[in-house]
């Protein structure tokens, strides 16, 4: 996984010199089931990468954050109702999203997403195999881009319960999740597939209109990746397998 601070870095620490959020009290949505980004732990606590770092953006720029659960279908047009001011789930920046929302600079960046494809084992694959993927994702995207018999599901979790259940063939999804899927299923499952999915920078999301909160976070992102802070939680969260270990 390659990181490194955004293009614009210098620009956005001059920004947070002067740039305070439009209020202290901020609300950020997640999906709470997509290790190692976010997830529930075996307590019900919320960890991962993108909660500890929304964690951190907190701290350092005084805001007082609260956490909000939303499926992942959901997300983004229920920032824009107004359910909560951002949302951090290990959402990569998209054109089609980007119409909707309004995105900071990238914490983790672009290019290819590690993914990969689960199936029962010893199954042989075929070409008309019903490939299950979450939902609105890239994943789901490249799926039907590729021709593939699709069924979405609202979770990752949906859709491998759904390969265990014979419902589908196959699941495309994030490579981490997956393998930590497979290294638990006590060799029922195993993965066929490993492989990029072109993907764009994984960032927080905003109301267009929450331009002061944007680059408030947007200062707070640019001195972590700055210090070594962003690159210190990746090391950890994606060096642990499924990120629920």
């Amino acid at each position: 996984m390659a990181w490194r601070p955004a293009l614009a870095l210098v620009a956005v620490l001059a920004l947070g010199a002067t740039e305070t959020a439009a209020a202290q009290d901020v609300r950020i949505g997640t999906e709470g089931a997509f290790p190692p980004y976010t997830f529930r732990d075996r307590a019900g606590s919320l960890r991962g990468f993108d909660i500890e770092l929304g964690n951190e953006i907190c701290r350092r720029t005084g805001l007082d954050c609260a956490w909000v659960v939303n499926d992942w279908e959901s997300i983004l047009p229920n920032l824009v109702a107004g359910k909560y001011d951002v949302v951090m789930a290990g959402m990569a920046v998209t054109s089609e999203r980007a119409r909707l929302v309004a995105f900071s600079m990238g914490y983790e960046v672009g290019g290819s997403t590690a993914s990969a494809v689960l199936v029962r084992s010893g199954e042989p694959g075929t070409n008309t195999a019903r490939v299950a993927v979450q939902g609105a994702t890239i994943h789901e995207d490249w799926a039907r881009e590729m021709g593939h018999r699709v069924v979405t599901y609202p979770s990752l979790v949906a859709a491998v319960e759904a390969l265990f259940a014979h419902r589908v063939d196959e699941v495309l999804g994030p490579q981490a999740f997956l393998e930590g899927v497979a290294r638990n299923s006590g060799g029922k499952v195993e993965i066929a597939d490993v492989f990029g999915i072109p993907s764009g920078d994984t960032a927080a999301a905003f109301r267009k209109e929450d331009v002061a909160l944007r680059r408030t976070f947007d200062s707070a992102i640019a001195e972590m990746l700055a210090d070594g802070s962003i690159d210190a939680m990746a090391e950890k969260w994606f060096q642990a397998g499924d990120g629920t270990e």
